[in-house]
């Protein structure tokens, strides 16, 4: 062995240690806990539906939604996902804007958006019954996603479905006179998709008899599933009792009763099951100003109220039926200043209540020249346009999915997201000029949020002053600039574009 060569001797182990090796190094059992699934579970369509069916249901949702991919976009834009979609969300369909009975101009200028882009539906989707003639036509009401019109010649009903365009006229009861309150109502008890759904019509007229010098107030039911109308039934009531003139607002539903504001301090109940006709005495602060000043309302248990404004605030009563003479309480005060800003230099208008949404539970208050929204549970509200103080209102809710199919064809056109229809879904550069913005009140409180195009329509109607500061959602309150750049900015950016 020569010198400088080393030897090394590997070490031997004990044969326990060596088993105890080989042991370790076999192949571990697998964990039934950490089993990798082999398909993800959104590869099941039915899972994928039950997951896509309960995206929030606004318009731009959907179209969003099938930007991911071509099975989404097959998936979100079939008939039998369309319907789930609607049923599942039936209970609280978004409130899209108002119709209302004012002239304005063009059968589409019957409506106003009450959202901002990219869940604002284009006016022009909404062209009246009638044509040129859809001034003759009259609202008297709008739920589950269709509107009820009164027409001059032949008079008649329609119920109109404004997404699809879709009338149902009939031809009103013998014998019935000038009707002043109505009411359209879904058929499929809670069930189900309401747009392919049978409804009813509820329609109430007035007669005044000198022989029993009383007025009697007088209703029928029809049913579009049988097509005809039901028994003709009436109640007499004093004849100090009557409905308001001119423009009627629209009914209010609690429960398995419709009910409409009267001018007499009153409030007409016609019950869905038993068909029959009552009087409600208002609560007695409200006899002076009962019409434009009182709206009815749902409480928070779902039952009536009333909601009464004063020049700074709305107070809101319940009405009690757990005893034998059912009475009002005043439940809560809500404060203007709080939800709606002040108008820089004038004084505050008595304000006017004048329309009233049940599944989104939002009031819509005229007050400095402005109707406003407000969501009575979050307080939030937004200016919906301008206004007088009877302009009376129809808020309308639905589902407007009718943009996927125009969104289709751009993806599949250019194979990029790209404009699509006024409405449907905002070209992506506009994003940060779409973001919702916030502000202080001068008591210190913080606002919003609000679009850009909300604020500057309320700065130019003198409700701000020269330093107003805003910041968007996604920014601090320490981040904020002024309104003014901001406005500035967002011209600016579409002058470019």
């Amino acid at each position: 062995m020569c010198p400088d060569q080393v030897v090394t001797s590997r070490p031997t182990l004990p044969a326990t240690t060596v088993l105890s090796a080989q042991i370790n190094m076999a192949e571990p059992e697998p964990d039934p806990i950490r089993r990798r699934w082999h398909h993800s579970p959104v590869d099941d369509d039915d899972l994928l539906s039950e997951i896509l069916v309960r995206l929030p249901p606004w318009p731009s949702t959907l179209p969003h939604a099938s930007l991911v991919c071509k099975r989404w976009r097959l998936l979100t834009s079939s008939p039998h996902f369309l319907r789930g979609f609607r049923a599942f969300h039936r209970a609280a369909p978004p409130l899209l804007g108002v119709f209302h009975n004012s002239y304005l101009g063009g059968s589409h200028r019957r409506f106003v958006s009450a959202v901002d882009p990219p869940d604002r539906v284009p006016a022009a989707l909404f062209h009246m019954p009638g044509g040129l003639d859809h001034q003759n036509w009259s609202f008297l009401d709008c739920r589950h996603g269709r509107a009820l019109l009164l027409g001059p010649h032949p008079r008649e009903a329609l119920v109109w479905d404004p997404m699809t365009g879709a009338q149902h006229r009939a031809p009103l009861p013998p014998g019935a006179g000038e009707v002043s309150h109505g009411a359209v109502l879904c058929a499929c008890s809670h069930a189900g998709d309401c747009r392919s759904s049978p409804f009813d019509v509820v329609l109430v007229w007035w007669k005044q008899e000198t022989e029993c010098r009383c007025s009697r107030a007088v209703a029928a039911v029809y049913s579009s599933g049988s097509c005809v109308w039901s028994e003709i039934v009436s109640q007499p009531f004093p004849p100090t009792v009557l409905p308001a003139e001119g423009m009627k607002k629209p009914g209010t539903r609690a429960g398995h009763a419709i009910y409409w504001l009267l001018s007499s301090s009153c409030i007409l109940e016609f019950d869905l099951i038993r068909h029959s006709l009552a009087l409600i005495t208002a609560p007695t602060r409200s006899a002076k100003s009962l019409y434009e000043q009182c709206q009815l309302v749902l409480t928070e248990g779902g039952g009536l109220g009333l909601a009464m404004a004063q020049k700074l605030s709305i107070m809101l009563w319940k009405r009690d039926n757990s005893s034998s003479t059912a009475g009002w309480s005043l439940q809560r005060s809500v404060r203007l200043n709080k939800c709606i800003p002040v108008k820089r230099g004038k004084e505050r208008a008595m304000p006017s209540l004048l329309g009233f949404h049940e599944e989104s539970n939002t009031i819509f208050v005229w007050i400095d020249d402005g109707v406003f929204m407000i969501q009575l549970g979050s307080m939030l509200s937004r200016m919906v346009c301008q206004g007088h103080s009877n302009f009376v209102i129809y808020p309308f809710a639905g589902f407007y999915t009718s943009g996927l199919d125009e969104l289709n064809a751009d993806v599949q056109a250019i194979g990029a997201p790209g404009p699509v229809a006024d409405g449907v879904l905002e070209d992506f550069r506009w994003q940060p000029f779409t973001a919702m913005w916030h502000y202080t009140d001068p008591v210190g409180n913080v606002q919003g949020p609000f679009s850009l195009e909300q604020l500057l329509d309320w700065e130019q109607h003198g409700f701000f002053d020269e330093g107003f500061k805003v910041w968007r959602t996604d920014q601090t309150k320490e981040q904020s600039i002024l309104l003014g750049n901001a406005i500035t900015a967002w011209q600016g950016f579409i002058l470019l574009d």
